[in-house]
């Protein structure tokens, strides 16, 4: 009975298995997906703040902008809800030690460049890719910011005349960086799994990250058991992925067929972001014939196909670079999943 109970529980899983489609968290052992607002900053206590020609008031600090200093802007939020921007020269001494304290707090740093001065930022993240590290930063107004910088000390007069899109980072940064680089997440990690197009889209503006999808073929093939160790064995490439994309996993049926559901989800990504360009494969259309034939080459289990979408976040300097939408397409053998390097799918190469 106990058997049969257990059976009846796992038919609608095993259903839709053979329909193919998006998989689910709890395939994967992860736990549903949030779509609660990022939170990266430590939040501050609520206090009372004495500012010059007005009155006290209760307030809690929510982030600063511009460099700290007097010309910085302290961003204050009401026990009612409403958002208040100062000049820190307003402030009362106590004032600006309590904001101080709280930028000690989130450990916050000068990032300093040669080109484009310092400011005020956490290290979040730091991925090498090639000859630059592709950094994760957090800023004193809570929002996140990917750049790339060098990997090496540059001569600072060469960098102050080159303009890049590359942030040239003095050697004191650099430092901070090199610590960060492979550096072991706590706990075990989750990869945010969308089942949906508008989750994933909801997700991505909500985490400022981009949206991976993924081409495993039929559950159980050589690609998705592949895929399903890479993520049991590296959990430090688990959490960088989690912390720059939402991931929508698209099964094959029983006949090696994508259902239409899968195309239709890349469509909308394609368009809404406009990220297929004439030198890149649409491997969606929503006429059936056509769809069939992109989906012939599934039958070749040994290959996975991916197309991932970078959205709601700049990489580089964003004084040279203001493009918020790219695209990247690839194919990864599972010969060389299995043994499991650190670039594998190239996810960061873009």
């Amino acid at each position: 009975m106990r058997k049969l109970f257990a059976l009846l529980l796992s038919l609608p899983q095993l259903l839709h298995a053979a329909s193919g489609g998006f998989a689910t968290p709890a395939e994967f052992g992860y736990s549903p997906l949030s779509q609660e607002p990022a939170q990266y900053l430590i939040p501050a206590v609520e206090r009372e703040w004495h500012i010059s020609g007005r009155r006290p008031l209760r307030a809690t600090l929510c982030g600063i902008r511009g460099k700290w200093g007097n010309r910085a802007i302290v961003i204050l939020r009401t026990p009612s809800g409403r958002n208040i921007s100062l000049a820190a020269y307003s402030l009362s001494d106590a004032d600006l030690q309590a904001v101080s304290d709280w930028l000690k707090k989130n450990e916050f740093i000068d990032f300093e460049t040669h080109r484009e001065g310092s400011n005020p930022a956490r290290i979040h993240s730091v991925i090498p890719v090639g000859k630059e590290y592709h950094v994760n930063l957090i800023m004193t107004d809570g929002s996140r910011q990917a750049v790339r910088t060098n990997t090496t000390p540059v001569n600072p007069d060469f960098a102050r005349r080159q303009p890049t899109s590359t942030f040239k980072v003095t050697d004191t940064t650099l430092e901070i960086l090199h610590s960060h680089v492979g550096k072991k997440p706590s706990g075990k990690p989750e990869l945010p799994i969308a089942t949906t197009v508008d989750e994933a889209m909801l997700y991505a503006a909500t985490h400022d990250v981009g949206i991976a999808v993924f081409f495993l073929n039929r559950r159980g093939s050589a690609i998705d058991i592949a895929f399903r160790h890479y993520l049991a064995n590296k959990p430090d490439m688990v959490a960088q992925w989690a912390e720059h994309f939402v991931f929508l996993l698209a099964y094959a049926d029983d006949n090696g067929m994508y259902p239409q559901e899968c195309h239709d989800a890349q469509l909308v990504i394609s368009l809404t972001h406009s990220t297929t360009g004439t030198h890149v494969t649409n491997l969606c259309n929503t006429n059936t014939e056509l769809a069939q034939l992109r989906n012939a080459w599934l039958h070749n289990t040994n290959s996975l196909g991916y197309v991932t979408y970078l959205h709601n976040m700049r990489f580089g300097n964003p004084a040279q670079q203001k493009f918020t939408t790219k695209s990247n397409t690839g194919i990864a053998m599972p010969e060389s999943l299995l043994r499991l390097r650190d670039n594998e799918f190239k996810l960061f190469g873009h």
